[in-house]
């Protein structure tokens, strides 16, 4: 009798180790993912050849001093969707840069390569939960100068995506970031060439076996990463129309008087200079010999912005066309199609700010997207941008688009101004998941 009892609890043992063994994550096998073309790394964020230009320690230092989880220590206290007593100013931003969410764990995040031509290559963060079912794809463009190695002023969204929304990510880029500038020979920036790279990323996915977690794909970006996803939706609409919606924070729209505003001489101007020069420092080994670039130091005495000025007069120059041509595209999508006169304008583009206006090409955008914006924004200044599609004033079909105007914040620093959960729900309910 007592035999029979053991033989019993050993089976009942068997059969619920194997039923919870069924309900268990199934463990991401991401060499499997990988490609000619979209090469995945066995590091994660800061991890492996760690490519960044920030200062030394500050991160560090802002971790200690300013890391926080405001999903966890804010609770609701009243029905105002704004934290209250409201920070200061500094403290604000320092909150709103260090937001705590741990990407280190390489079963769950890895950096990507993604390699379309032999001259162009961009990277990427993917964020996976498992391999148990479907997810939606977030697709997130970082703003000036965002580095997977460094995560900043995206990471909250990146945090919103995975915990939050339960879904998957891949973070791309920007064109100003150390990284391609460290590895690529041509320099860009804007939405012509972050549009098409988006673009190609998502090309290279859906041929890949990344395609079977992916229940629809979707974008969300901030700032200067905001220019490219209008043309990744444009060049979407007239082919696969996979995206099925788009969130934008604080969008560039405009880009030549956005960075002209910039070079106007002031104290803010002066600073954003020096700064890129810290930030974009790889420029100087590109071009060694240009003698306004190495006048930036004169910017100390006279608050002209020399160095963001002699940069864009590089791009007017050697930018007319996009790092990858029509035709180049065209061999990687050999059933590519063209929003109409937009290939022709890439081809005969005769400055960087005139192959950046893409503006009388957007047109039948079907895709949903949701404009969010913040009263203050020194970066990206409203009335040049979204303000002008609000008054029906900028060039282009805007049918699809939605857009909400918030109270409070600056550039969209949301998570020190604005409680969790709202912050959430403004995500959610702008890509209608």
């Amino acid at each position: 009798m007592q035999c029979q009892v053991k033989t019993l609890y050993f089976l009942a043992l068997l059969i619920i180790s194997f039923c919870s063994s069924g309900v268990q994550a199934e463990e991401v096998n991401w060499e499997s993912f990988s490609s000619p073309k979209m090469e995945i790394e066995a590091h994660s964020s800061a991890q492996g050849e760690v490519i960044s230009s920030y200062i030394p320690f500050f991160q560090e230092i802002g971790h200690m001093l300013w890391s926080w989880d405001p999903a966890k220590e804010l609770k609701k206290t009243s029905e105002s969707v704004l934290i209250e007593p409201s920070m200061s100013g500094l403290n604000e931003l320092m909150k709103n840069l260090f937001v705590e969410f741990d990407v280190s764990n390489t079963q769950n995040f890895r950096k990507v390569w993604f390699k379309p031509t032999s001259d162009l290559k961009f990277r990427g963060l993917l964020g996976l939960h498992d391999l148990n079912k479907k997810r939606p794809l977030i697709i997130l463009r970082m703003g000036v100068h965002g580095n997977v190695d460094e995560i900043i002023a995206e990471r909250f969204l990146a945090k919103i995506i995975f915990e939050d929304l339960g879904a998957n990510f891949l973070m791309i880029e920007s064109l100003t970031s150390h990284a391609y500038l460290s590895k690529n020979k041509n320099i860009s920036f804007g939405g012509v060439d972050e549009g098409l790279q988006t673009f190609l990323a998502l090309n290279e996915i859906n041929k890949s076996k990344l395609n079977s977690l992916i229940d629809g794909v979707h974008l969300l970006s901030i700032s200067m990463g905001s220019h490219g996803t209008f043309v990744t939706a444009m060049l979407d609409q007239h082919n696969e129309q996979k995206i099925k919606s788009i969130v934008n924070f604080c969008p560039l729209i405009n880009l030549q008087p956005t960075v002209e505003r910039g070079l106007e001489i002031n104290l803010k101007n002066a600073l954003i200079s020096l700064w890129n020069v810290r930030r974009l420092r790889a420029v100087f080994e590109k071009y060694q010999n240009d003698e306004k670039l190495g006048e930036w130091w004169k910017t100390i005495f006279d608050f002209k912005p020399r160095f963001t000025s002699a940069l864009l007069e590089i791009l007017n120059r050697d930018r007319k066309q996009p790092l990858i041509s029509p035709s180049e595209l065209e061999e990687l999508i050999p059933k590519m199609k063209w929003p109409k006169g937009f290939r022709e304008h890439l081809e005969n583009s005769q400055s960087f700010y005139q192959l950046n206006n893409f503006w009388p090409y957007y047109q039948g955008v079907k895709t949903p997207i949701m404009i969010y914006t913040t009263p203050k924004d020194p970066l990206v200044i409203n009335k040049l941008n979204s303000e002008l599609i609000f008054r029906g004033q900028q060039p282009g079909d805007f049918t699809s688009l939605k857009y909400h105007r918030l109270e409070n914040a600056v550039h969209c620093g949301l998570p020190a101004v604005y409680k969790w959960d709202y912050i959430v729900k403004l995500v959610r309910d702008g890509l209608v998941l």
